[in-house]
């Protein structure tokens, strides 16, 4: 099969043929139909995560197939493979643990001692087909299409969890960092389908301000413009109750905590590698708190799924490319020239 390979760090994914996975047990085969491009994809290619490099330091294995968010269609189940049949329509969840460690027992997978990542620290979507290592990680579509389900594995799944991890109801005011990429497009609407809380997005470029607007927020910011201010002064002087970094640059770490209400939640997904530098007095005297949010559990991809199965929100996809444009894909997302979702088709 055909497979866009990381071969070396810093170097552009190399088209490969590699065999096609065998399965067994709990394992499933699909055929995939969609991979969505993640930022994180990006961050492989760069060969690090902010200062960390990904081979020397988290001791990922090259080559590798990247992608992780992918849907497609079952071909070959193993034999101890119950509810899944060839042919189904299928979402895949790609944080996978497995299923020793205390976190897979306490159902938070996705933080598995020994993750079985797909794309990330095993072969991922990216290609023709791909294993999926037990079939509880599997969702059977039924109003969905693979384009419109594959991000949802990813950056649906990342900020459903972090909006859960933001702890705000209708009362509350969020605001949303980086609100018009594909993250942040997904976060405004499952931050309105789920909480009811007041959501301010954030972004700097005039195309991302925009699209943080169509994905239904109720105000949003020009990050160029004294951002801190226009969120106290959207809330009363109050300041936000959660505050949601899809970023975390030095840039936005150094400005945003400061938007925070008293009692604030301060939650960080963005994976830029920033340092948070915030004096102690300030956190103690207004009793904020950071969080980490990277992904989620199989509960948090049900969860969107059931969303999104439902009409309540729906990936903002702007672009659909060819398997071999991946590192054109990959180009637009590091260069900032996209919007949305861009989604690969094998």
């Amino acid at each position: 099969m055909r497979a866009m390979r990381l071969v070396e760090v810093n170097k552009p994914l190399k088209m490969m043929d590699v065999e096609i996975p065998k399965v067994k047990g709990n394992e499933v085969l699909v055929k995939v139909e969609a991979a969505g491009v993640c930022h994180s994809d990006v961050h492989m290619r760069q060969g690090r995560v902010g200062p960390l490099r990904i081979v020397e330091d988290l001791k990922l294995r090259l080559p590798i197939t990247l992608g992780h968010e992918i849907a497609g269609r079952v071909v070959e189940v193993g034999e101890n493979v119950e509810g899944f049949n060839k042919g189904d329509l299928v979402a895949v969840n790609p944080w996978e643990g497995d299923g020793t460690c205390y976190y897979c027992k306490a159902g938070e997978e996705q933080m598995c001692d020994r993750p079985l990542w797909l794309g990330i620290s095993i072969d991922g979507g990216y290609a023709e087909y791909v294993k999926v290592t037990h079939y509880k990680y599997l969702y059977k579509l039924k109003n969905l299409t693979a384009v419109e389900a594959a991000p949802l594995t990813c950056s649906g799944i990342t900020t459903y969890r972090a909006v859960r991890e933001a702890s705000v109801d209708p009362s509350k005011t969020l605001v949303i960092v980086g609100a018009g990429g594909g993250l942040g497009t997904m976060a405004v609407q499952i931050a309105k389908a789920m909480t009811g809380a007041t959501v301010i997005g954030v972004d700097v470029r005039e195309e991302a301000v925009e699209a943080a607007k169509r994905a239904g927020a109720d105000y949003v910011v020009d990050g160029r413009k004294n951002p801190v201010q226009e969120i106290r002064t959207l809330t009363g002087g109050k300041g936000a109750d959660a505050i949601i970094d899809l970023n975390n640059s030095e840039k936005t770490l150094s400005v945003y905590p400061y938007a925070l209400a008293k009692n604030g939640r301060y939650v960080m997904i963005g994976l830029y590698g920033g340092e948070l530098k915030i004096l102690s007095p300030i956190i103690i005297f207004n009793w904020v708190k950071f969080v980490g949010s990277q992904v989620g559990n199989n509960m948090d991809f049900l969860g969107v799924l059931t969303l999104a199965e439902k009409g309540k929100i729906k990936p903002m996809v702007t672009k659909t490319m060819k398997l071999e444009e991946a590192n054109e894909a990959l180009d637009n997302l590091e260069n900032a020239r996209v919007t949305g979702r861009q989604v690969l088709v094998p």
